[in-house]
């Protein structure tokens, strides 16, 4: 795990100082946490243990190989390199460092992965922490704790639906990104979440009376992004924005 996480916080944040629980650091808000995030927060902490077993025996199961093609076609969307910082929102277990593209080496990464969800942190930690340059933080996406520029590349794939702020949530990630750099954010549409959630019994309590409104989603894009460009993707089942941060910063 990457030591001087000093490099990417905010100076007030890096005074304070972070708190650490198993070796991941923690930046929580009560603000931030409550309502959807709160419950989702709840959800994946207790989904942690059969997440990737899920995905990938029973998500295999019903769907075969589309969700590993799912994911590499997102990841392509991105501007990948070799020795660059990456900022990955909502890493869960961190399935998406499975799927990059040809001839990027993980372990040339400066890679910080935040998450609400404790549980799905541990989980990657345990996954990816001998395989990867990586640093865990908790914190919700609406409050991150690093500094303006930081990031080479930052994206987020399969959470911001129903985040508490999700304009809120773009506009930070956006602000930390370099200037010139390129964002994604990702999820699934409102015909997933009908077919899936709302039919697993596992999820479909925490979905009830949820729905994913797709416009309201591309409006959530900060106005001074550019190069603003709506995907979709395995049959119309997920969408990916992605949008630039100007070169003037």
């Amino acid at each position: 795990m990457a030591a001087n996480i000093s490099t990417w916080l905010k100076p007030e944040v890096k005074a304070e100082g972070l708190k650490q629980e198993d070796g991941i650091f923690v930046y929580m808000d009560n603000d931030f946490v409550s309502g959807d995030n709160h419950k989702y927060m709840k959800m994946y902490d207790w989904m942690s243990y059969v997440y990737d077993f899920g995905e990938k025996w029973m998500g295999r199961l019903k769907y075969g190989g589309a969700i590993d093609q799912l994911r590499f076609q997102l990841m392509s969307r991105l501007e990948w390199r070799n020795n660059i910082s990456v900022l990955y929102v909502s890493i869960g277990t961190g399935a998406d460092l499975n799927h990059l593209p040809q001839g990027v080496d993980l372990k040339t990464l400066e890679l910080v992965g935040v998450d609400i969800s404790l549980g799905m942190l541990k989980r990657c930690k345990k996954k990816w922490q001998k395989k990867t340059n990586l640093t865990l933080v908790q914190c919700p996406a609406e409050q991150l704790p690093f500094a303006d520029n930081t990031f080479d590349l930052v994206f987020n794939n399969g959470a911001i639906n129903f985040f508490n702020d999700k304009a809120r949530a773009m506009n930070e990630m956006l602000r930390v990104a370099k200037p010139g750099s390129k964002i994604l954010v990702a999820d699934e549409t409102a015909d997933f979440v009908e077919s899936q959630y709302k039919k697993s019994v596992f999820s479909k309590s925490y979905f009830d009376g949820k729905t994913v409104d797709l416009h309201e989603m591309e409006q959530c894009v900060p106005p001074q992004a550019e190069d603003k460009q709506t995907e979709l993707f395995w049959n119309n089942r997920f969408y990916g924005i992605t949008f630039r941060k100007s070169r003037g910063g």
